[in-house]
């Protein structure tokens, strides 16, 4: 049966859909995660000049429900998950275009999909089919009822036009889907989820430089408490212009997020944070307003205010074990290949003031990185040797640092240590 789409064919056509096939393919993968698969494969055959006639994205989600078409499919911009997302960067498929965004390499596309019917309490086949000269009318047909016991939709694309097999296997395309994925896939590692092509696993592993859970609970005065799963990640390249807390709900749906305060630390700490809990199920983060109800899900909330410090202290503390470990070795190197390091000599004495000066250095950039950043070599010749000139009166590059610096409690002792031992050295 032929439906009309609740919007014309030119509207479709200018409303925003990408036209990039890297992001179309993207946005019908996330289609198949919002029904609840737990697998997705991309599946086409090739020839041995590389084309491909087709190709399909395969997943065991729930399907598409028949008696809800008119709303989903017939309801362009209209989309059911309109209702369920509201400011989410993971519901892609919001407003209904997603399904639309095969018209960025494929004239076709065919939804084989299986539901269970809760009406006949049976699983349903049928297909729909959308063609991109005429995408303000899709229809569905072959209604069939038993053939399958399982649910989940096999999307077929065909009549293919600017792209060959290799852009589906080249390294851009899977970096690309790295990127897009590993988050979603990370959090789903134990429910063993999975993103294939031609039933290969994609592995997403080598952008993970660190990630840790965390559990942590909270509790406010009205002895209301909440748990939540926490996942930082730091990744080994750049995957946004931004670091954000993701708060996500009981259903790992992103419900807000908020820019991480580390946005702006002039170093590549690059980071995430998806923090799980079904406190956010009802979170309203419109609601700027202090309420009297201590444990209302809202940004203003106690709990929520508890937990940022929380997020802060984790953030913080995997900064300050990033600069140690990598970033502060990095910076040294830097410094000694420019020659901006103080001079020192080669007896024993000089060697040990030298290593106590690399320590001293690398503490200032654990507790504040910026201070050698955006620095030319004079400038940080300067610095340094400035720092290296008031090493034997320890009292006063102490009282010098902890003024710039301010560190805290566990920073200052270190500095302490760190003068104590600086000031040892004699002549």
């Amino acid at each position: 049966m032929e439906n009309k789409v609740s919007i014309n064919n030119n509207s479709v056509e200018f409303s925003g859909i990408t036209r990039d096939y890297m992001e179309a393919i993207s946005e019908l993968i996330w289609n198949g995660f919002d029904a609840g698969a737990t697998k997705i494969d991309l599946v086409f055959d090739t020839n041995e000049i590389d084309f491909i006639p087709s190709i399909e994205i395969i997943d065991n989600g729930s399907g598409i429900n028949l008696n809800n078409l008119n709303q989903t499919f017939g309801a362009f911009l209209d989309s059911l998950k309109r209702s369920t997302d509201h400011r989410s960067s993971y519901v892609r498929g919001k407003k209904g275009k997603g399904r639309f965004s095969f018209i960025a390499f494929a004239q076709t596309a065919i939804w084989n999909t299986t539901f269970f019917d809760e009406n006949t309490q049976a699983f349903t086949t049928y297909d729909i089919t959308i063609n991109a000269s005429n995408k303000d009318f899709y229809a569905d047909e072959h209604q069939q009822k038993g053939v399958k016991n399982a649910s989940g939709t096999r999307l077929k694309l065909v009549n293919l036009f600017g792209v060959t097999a290799y852009n589906f296997t080249n390294d851009a395309f899977i970096n690309h889907l790295k990127s897009e994925f590993g988050w979603f896939l990370l959090l789903n590692s134990k429910h063993d989820f999975q993103l294939c092509i031609n039933g290969e696993r994609i592995i997403y592993e080598d952008l993970l430089a660190d990630h840790e859970i965390f559990e942590r609970k909270i509790v406010d005065a009205s002895t209301s408490r909440f748990m939540f799963t926490i996942t930082f990640v730091r990744w080994n390249e750049k995957i946004g212009d931004k670091f954000y807390y993701y708060f996500l709900n009981s259903d790992k749906k992103e419900v807000f997020k908020q820019l991480t305060s580390f946005n702006n630390n002039a170093i590549n700490f690059y980071h995430s944070v998806y923090i799980e809990s079904d406190y956010f199920n009802l979170f309203n983060f419109n609601d700027t307003e202090e309420t009297g109800n201590l444990f209302g899900s809202n940004p203003q909330s106690p709990i929520f205010k508890q937990l940022i410090k929380a997020l802060q202290k984790i953030v913080v503390n995997k900064q300050k074990e990033f600069v140690k470990n990598n970033a502060a070795d990095e910076l040294i190197q830097k410094l000694l290949l420019s020659g901006s390091m103080p001079k020192f000599g080669s007896n024993d004495n000089d060697l040990n003031q030298k290593e106590l000066f690399i320590e001293l250095v690398k503490a200032i950039y654990c507790i504040q990185p910026r201070m050698f950043k955006g620095l030319n070599d004079a400038q940080e010749k300067l610095t340094l040797n400035l720092i290296f000139s008031q090493m034997r009166d320890a009292d006063s590059l102490l009282d010098l640092l902890e003024n710039v610096l301010k560190p805290n409690e566990e920073e200052s002792q270190q500095l302490h240590r760190l003068m104590y031992a600086t000031h040892l050295i004699s002549d």
